[in-house]
């Protein structure tokens, strides 16, 4: 754990980089260009009808694939790694302090950021004044693409969590280079306080485990999700899914009080030469997490009500007689109590533009679980629906009003980057839609509120070194 004379100085150091950011930006921002994406024709976004409403209605499940409960399974699964009587759970500060990745900020750390091929530079430039690459091995490998994005300002009010401020952001693996379909899940937990006259952050990576009984006791495997959407609230991550395996599809609750450090467990095997190939879980005797120190098992699923929980229904985007699907996820925290958006991903005119929808939460000085969605009668319920002013939406969040989406697609050739249609697009319900440039393979986005005016951040997917990154803006 970190002093906290040391933990004082980068608070200082990075409050005043983004507050000099942040100044930089306002001066700009009436002169933000136009996104260049000619397929992506904006219209009014418009309220939906009731049924819209019910169709997006969640009931919780909180029995998995082998009909014991997530919360059982948890406890059994502790039990078998056999750890440490005292030892509860591993918190952000302690998990930041272990040995870890760096990943690099601004012009100085990763100035290949806004050069022709960066996720900031090329025809179409961002302006932004504030980003942080990943390491070389993160940024380059074609197994994992980075998705949802949140932080502990969205945790609670004042944005610190364990004494640390930092930045969560979700990833899916790819069975391969080729195919796109989701084998894992991952969360990387980021530090966004450098020291001083620094441009190191640390961070980590924490795999996300199911828990499920296997033949030889209790054990665990992947998430096999695409983790579209990110929210970190109280203790929970929220993970938005809308993958192929429908039996996720909805909003996945992580209890970050269940963090496990498997460093811990006399039967983990994590720095052994088989240890990266050996499947998930118990494997003759020992547990394997593919090297992962940190895993964060599964507490339940926020599933559509529409069909019978024991049988998941596939999700399709705009369509009324199926189960809406959960591309992204974006905490509102301007509204009272704080509320979340969650939309599709529409590829096509036969799903129209996507729909997005509001879901209340729990206040913040109410202790609460299951992720703390407000519910009556055991249903959490949108306040609103409405149709999205885009196509290819990849996030979405609200602030006093204003809703902000990205959209982004468009592909990676070996010889560089095709011309990404990446956009952000700011309107209010029924209002007119603007446009403006947005990085390369943007995703999903976060409000960080460390200033009067808060910066809007993202994360962005596509592989190289300055194009894999978190950058922010002042919209």
């Amino acid at each position: 754990m970190r002093s906290r004379p040391f933990r004082a100085l980068m608070a200082a150091s990075v409050a005043a980089v983004l507050t000099a950011a942040l100044a930089t930006s306002q001066g700009a921002a009436a002169g933000v260009p136009q996104a260049h994406d000619p397929s992506n024709h904006p219209t009014p976004m418009t309220k939906l009808g009731t049924n819209t409403n019910t169709l997006y209605s969640m009931r919780w499940d909180e029995i998995g694939p082998d009909k014991r409960s997530y919360r059982q399974l948890i406890t059994q699964l502790r039990g078998a790694l056999a750890l440490p009587k005292a030892y509860r759970y591993t918190n952000i500060s302690q998990l930041l302090g272990q040995p870890g990745h760096t990943a690099l900020s601004g012009p100085v750390g990763c100035p290949e950021a806004r050069r022709s091929h960066g996720a900031l530079g090329g025809p179409y430039p961002v302006r932004s004044d504030y980003w942080i690459c990943l390491n070389t091995v993160d940024s380059t490998t074609n197994r994992w693409y980075p998705q949802g994005v949140s932080g502990t300002w969205d945790a609670n009010a004042n944005g610190v969590v364990d004494g640390e401020r930092a930045f969560a952001f979700g990833w899916y693996r790819r069975a391969s280079a080729t195919n796109r379909t989701p084998i894992a899940s991952r969360v990387t937990f980021l530090d966004e306080q450098a020291p001083m006259g620094s441009f190191a952050h640390r961070y980590q990576h924490v795999l996300l485990a199911l828990p499920r009984y296997g033949k030889n006791g209790v054990t665990f495997d992947s998430v096999p999700t695409h983790a579209g959407g990110l929210i970190w609230y109280h203790q929970y991550l929220l993970v938005a899914d809308d993958g192929p395996r429908h039996e996720f599809n909805g909003i996945l609750v992580f209890d970050l009080h269940n963090l496990i450090d498997l460093a811990l467990s006399p039967r983990a095997d994590l720095t052994s030469p088989q240890a990266a190939t050996r499947p998930y879980g118990l494997y003759k005797g020992r547990f394997y997490s593919k090297g992962y120190r940190f895993i964060l098992p599964l507490r339940g699923i926020w599933r559509p009500s529409v069909g019978p929980l024991t049988t998941p229904q596939k999700c399709r985007a705009g369509d009324l007689h199926y189960p809406p699907c959960y591309t992204y996820a974006g905490l509102d925290r301007s509204t009272s109590p704080p509320s979340f958006l969650t939309g599709e991903w529409c590829t096509s005119s036969a799903c129209g533009k996507g729909r997005v929808a509001r879901f209340p939460l729990m206040p913040d000085n109410i202790p609460c679980t299951r992720g703390c969605l407000r519910t009556s009668g055991g249903t959490a319920r949108p306040t609103e629906v409405f149709s999205q002013p885009v196509r290819f939406a990849q996030g979405g969040v609200s602030w006093k009003g204003r809703y902000q989406f990205t959209t982004s697609h468009g592909v990676i050739t070996a010889a560089g980057p095709h011309e990404d249609r990446a956009g952000r697009f700011v309107t209010r319900p029924g209002a007119t839609v603007f446009r403006h440039y947005a990085g390369a393979g943007v995703q999903d986005l976060y409000w960080h509120r460390a200033t009067s005016t808060p910066m809007l951040w993202s994360v962005t997917e596509f592989p190289g070194v300055g194009r894999r990154l978190l950058y922010g803006v002042r919209p």
